[in-house]
């Protein structure tokens, strides 16, 4: 169940606040007839992060790395043409005196820009949420198991965070610029738009860096860094929303609005209500996005016991060329899982995993140590002999490792001939990119 639940929030509670502060701003600055604009954003965003979840796990399209890079280049472009297009409707504001809501609103272009900017920031974030779900019955008896449904819980749980999250940032800035802040409506879009630049950002130099296709330490030193505490840009972000909502209860206290009637009246005191709730929800998502990231992960850390990376025996060409990699079955024969790693010459450690599928069989299971879903995270035995993904914990079928899909280690092409699994170095070598340096 925290699995799931850290999972979820870890992968898209950032991007449902960063999408629910858009709303707020398209609700407050367009037209009425653009404000679906971004809507529709939303639900474009889910139909290409879903088709990115398919390619990506069933490689038929294109490599899984480059898809990703398409939303983060895109994402990080659409945000630039956004300030471009707000700085231009700003002098124009001036100019004009018709104020900047009115400028704004009178132009289609600007609220396309912010549906497009939502599809991006979800093309990035959602593609492992749709995937988890399939993922639910691995080492499950059966879908009404008790795994399953503490799995299924813990993601539903999730997303409701989320989505709770997301309308609370869609809410809380649009109080405050009904109240006659607006600018602090404007301030939180540009400062949680720039935040998420900077993590896509980073996640983007994640992927160029390692390939050698961006080539600079610098960048992999930070990218490493915000991977590594990508946590606390959901907490700047909720620090930012917490801001706001704590100037609004003292608005609320302090604000003497004219009215005309009693209806008037309570109409305000109404908005300022729905104000201290929304900060109230803000407050109570802060504090689970925080168990989320420290307690909760602490409880579910399971001590692991790795397997040693053994060597397999290099057989070498005539030329003195690694050609292939040698592993007798008697040396995996055991009944555990087996890890065994190849250096490639720019030092890339290449690792497989060799597992007895069922005893008294030859029916091996061979496989990188590494999945298309969780990188190169790979695989370790737990106390019950089961094979276990490191990152999401999911139990493998033993019967499924060598098939393709899912968690299952990517497969490789080899030669098995009843006493020794061959494998051709330049499989190793073609696959290195999916283990870092």
């Amino acid at each position: 169940m925290l699995t799931y639940l850290i999972n979820v929030t870890s992968d898209l509670l950032t991007a449902s606040i960063v999408t629910g502060v858009i709303l707020a701003f398209a609700d407050h600055f367009f037209a009425e007839r653009d404000r679906a604009i971004p809507r529709y954003g939303i639900l474009l965003g889910v139909i290409i992060a879903a088709i990115r979840a398919y390619i990506t796990n069933t490689r038929r399209l294109v490599g899984g790395w480059k898809v990703g890079v398409y939303g983060y280049v895109a994402g990080l472009i659409l945000f630039v043409l956004f300030v471009i297009a707000f700085i231009f409707f700003l002098r124009r504001d001036k100019g004009s005196g018709q104020g900047l809501t009115a400028a704004i609103g009178s132009d289609t272009c600007i609220s396309v820009l912010a549906g497009l900017l939502i599809a991006a920031y979800l093309y990035g974030a959602l593609p492992n949420v749709l995937v988890y779900p399939f993922k639910f019955d691995i080492g499950t008896s059966s879908v009404l198991s008790t795994d399953f449904l503490f799995r299924l819980g813990g993601y539903l749980l999730g997303l409701i965070i989320c989505l709770v999250s997301g309308l609370a940032a869609s809410r809380i800035p649009q109080i405050a610029a009904v109240k006659g802040y607006p600018q602090y409506l404007t301030w939180t879009f540009f400062g949680l738009n720039i935040l998420y630049a900077v993590f896509n950002f980073a996640r983007l130099m994640l992927v160029l860096t390692p390939r050698k296709i961006v080539d600079s330490q610098a960048l992999f030193k930070f990218a490493a860094a915000s991977n590594n505490h990508s946590a606390y840009y959901t907490y700047i972000a909720f620090a930012i929303l917490f801001l706001l909502s704590a100037m609004l209860l003292v608005r609320s206290r302090t604000a003497r609005e004219p009215y005309r009637t009693k209806a008037e009246h309570r109409k305000q005191l109404a908005v300022w209500r729905s104000g201290r709730r929304y900060g109230a929800v803000t407050i109570c998502c802060f504090v689970l996005a925080i168990l989320c990231s420290t307690w909760f992960v602490k409880l579910n850390t399971v001590e692991i016991h790795e397997a040693p990376i053994e060597d397999p025996v290099i057989v070498k060409d005539a030329s003195g060329t690694d050609e292939t990699l040698v592993v007798p079955v008697d040396a995996v024969s055991d009944g555990h899982m087996h890890r065994f790693g190849y250096t490639t010459d720019d030092g890339h450690v290449v690792r497989l995993i060799i597992v007895l599928k069922q005893e008294g069989t030859t029916n091996y299971g061979l496989g990188l140590d590494a999945c298309d879903i969780c990188g190169e995270a790979g695989y370790y035995e737990n106390k019950d002999v089961q094979i276990v993904c490191k990152k999401c914990n999911v139990v493998m079928n033993r019967t499924t490792i060598g098939m393709k899909g899912g968690c299952n280690p990517i497969i490789i092409d080899y030669d098995f001939d009843g006493s020794q699994f061959t494998i051709p170095v330049e499989e190793m070598i073609r696959n290195k990119d999916k283990f870092s340096l």
